[in-house]
């Protein structure tokens, strides 16, 4: 069994001038909301050992406040292609994962992260989008029942759980 949390990164500001998208910070609200989202993470025993983070500032920004709170070592990628990924790209990220990784924590944005929430869930679980707009700092955590990160495939997945900030 795997299991997925996909996290969309915290409210973030807006660039200033001559700043680029990659640096843009998170705002006030982002770093109240994402601590909330460590505590209620640790509060349910989640512990991803796997973290992908997007190499975007407001990414690594949300990413370092739930890790502060979390109880468990987890390890850390940052590959350049979970930055404003399209889906089929973050799907591929997530397969190649090493299978000694029973949980993994995926911190991304939209809207590539709303489509492969949707993708992934067992079309059994709901026939509508149970996510709105996948509003910054969400949570979602899908369960798979696969030996290997390699075999996820779409409409596999269990929706555990969604959780907005």
């Amino acid at each position: 069994m795997k299991r997925l949390f996909l996290l969309r990164h915290a409210k973030s500001g807006w660039a200033g001038p001559g700043q680029d998208d990659l640096d843009r910070p998170l705002s006030p609200r982002g770093r109240r909301s994402a601590p909330l989202m460590g505590r209620h993470m640790r509060d349910l025993g989640y512990a991803p050992t796997i973290a992908l983070c997007s190499p975007a500032r407001r990414t690594r920004d949300t990413w370092s406040c739930i890790r502060d709170i979390l109880d468990c070592e987890t390890a850390e990628e940052m590959p350049p292609g979970l930055y404003h990924p399209d889906p089929r790209t973050l799907v591929d990220c997530i397969r190649a994962i090493d299978d000694a990784h029973e949980s993994a924590i995926v911190i991304s944005h939209n809207p590539g992260l709303l489509a492969v929430a949707m993708g992934l869930m067992d079309t059994g679980v709901q026939p509508a989008n149970p996510f709105g707009k996948y509003p910054a700092g969400a949570l979602a955590v899908i369960d798979f029942d696969i030996p290997s990160w390699a075999a996820i495939r779409l409409g596999e997945g269990a929706l555990v759980g969604f959780t907005r900030p």
